[in-house]
């Protein structure tokens, strides 16, 4: 999303099922500003922890379906996320790597809120740190990798879109210029409805769309809310990307 990470002598290098994993100096900074709470900085050392094991998790879930069709794969940890080095897969393939990421970390963020649930009632009131992990980690697992499946790129959605509109749409240029137009689209308007949520003091996710769940569970998951101001300056940042990409592809035609 940020580019591609280069090497430095602060990388810290390690292996997890046989794939390399490398996580940038840059990851741990970024995190840090993420999550933090200068009055606790414990609960700020918890929070970049449970960021590196989401996002981990999310990039193993794209680098074991990658390495599952014969291609290796190394882990990097960067600028707020991290990717999986891959290659040009075919249609259906492409979508699996894409969407494998997502899957991974949402059952990441569904496993620790069924533990949760049946584990915090036995933890003792005085160690808040252990609520605030589950909280942490259910947020990183359920709302971020939800939210990565807006159909706008970079993120694992807008690569899953493209993938279909490679396949399905018209050929050519206008392939492409269809591609960041959707992205340009789906983006601004994610931004503009966060706009409204922030000017508005409203969640980012409507209550309705927790409903379906049983009462207690609907409630807990409605207060994980992602922030309204961020994802204002977040997706505007794709969408303006994508539309300095659209107006560049024009100018050489």
């Amino acid at each position: 999303m940020f580019g591609m990470a280069g090497e430095t002598e602060f990388d810290l290098r390690f292996r997890l099922f046989q794939i390399p994993v490398r996580v940038h100096p840059m990851f741990w900074l970024s995190s840090a500003f993420l999550v933090w709470n200068g009055d606790n900085l414990l609960q700020t050392a918890l929070g970049v922890l449970c960021l590196f094991v989401s996002v981990l998790v999310h990039e193993l879930g794209h680098a074991a379906v990658i390495r599952h069709y014969g291609v290796s794969s190394e882990i990097v940890l960067y600028f707020f996320c991290g990717y999986a080095t891959s290659s040009h897969f075919p249609f259906r393939k492409s979508i699996a790597v894409s969407a494998a990421g997502p899957a991974a970390g949402l059952l990441l963020g569904v496993i620790v809120y069924l533990c949760g649930r049946f584990a915090l009632p036995l933890i003792p009131a005085e160690l808040p740190e252990v609520f605030y992990v589950w909280q942490t980690l259910i947020f990183a697992g359920l709302i971020v990798n939800v939210l990565n499946l807006v159909p706008c790129l970079p993120l694992d959605g807008g690569q899953i879109m493209a993938a279909c509109v490679r396949q399905y749409g018209p050929r050519g240029r206008s392939n492409a210029e269809l591609i960041l137009k959707i992205s340009i689209a789906v983006s601004g308007a994610v931004a503009l409805w966060a706009a409204w949520c922030s000017n508005h003091q409203q969640p980012f996710f409507p209550f309705w769309m927790f409903s379906w769940l049983p009462v207690k569970d609907a409630w807990l998951l409605s207060l994980l809310q992602p922030d309204p101001s961020f994802n204002v300056f977040f997706m505007g940042y794709l969408c303006a990307t994508s539309w300095i990409e659209l107006s560049r592809m024009r100018s050489w035609g």
